[in-house]
């Protein structure tokens, strides 16, 4: 049988191991901080670039449409640029009077009723956090079967800054979701 010391050094040993792999992110990322910031001026000052080349394009294409016609798109080194159609967006004021038009359309015979029943949801579905709330009887009178209400397995570092870093490490790992520790 297992005493709860044999379980307590395992615990120390786990801890050391992630203390250890802590370490090791912690540096990768300063690693990478360093070479992020080598580099951000020359990044930054080429978006900058890139954005107003990208608007100017766009300025020229929206200002001479009639180049666009046939064909509506160009590729240039790799870089496609012209006209495309959108996607038109739907609206409208208040739903309820929508549905009600829909039927009225539907008794008049321009729209047929599997129409209707395409263009209007009806989803009656009951709530789960209101249910969670209701007496414990109620719910079992109701037929409800409450899953997953037992103990599980707790294995948490309380104090590293890059847990969620150490987490994602372990996770890939052992490619099991429960070796997730929320913080």
């Amino acid at each position: 049988m297992t005493t709860l010391e044999e379980i307590q050094k395992r615990a120390a040993t786990l801890s050391e191991a992630r203390d250890k792999l802590s370490e090791l992110l912690a540096t990768m990322q300063a690693g990478i901080d360093v070479v992020k910031n080598e580099n951000f001026a020359g990044i930054r000052g080429l978006a900058r670039r890139v954005a107003k080349q990208h608007n100017d394009l766009a300025e020229l294409i929206q200002a001479n449409p009639a180049l666009f016609e046939k064909p509506r798109t160009y590729v240039v080194d790799g870089l496609k640029f012209g006209l495309q159609k959108q996607k038109g967006s739907l609206s409208w004021d208040d739903d309820e009077k929508l549905c009600q038009r829909l039927r009225s359309l539907a008794r008049s015979g321009a729209l047929t009723p599997e129409q209707v029943t395409l263009c209007i949801r009806t989803k009656e579905t009951p709530v789960a956090a209101a249910l969670e709330k209701l007496d414990a009887n109620i719910i079992k009178r109701l037929g409800i079967t409450v899953a997953a209400d037992t103990d599980a397995t707790l294995i948490k570092s309380v104090d590293s800054e890059i847990e969620k870093a150490v987490n994602a490490v372990i996770r890939e790992a052992t490619k099991d979701a429960n070796a997730e520790v929320t913080p």
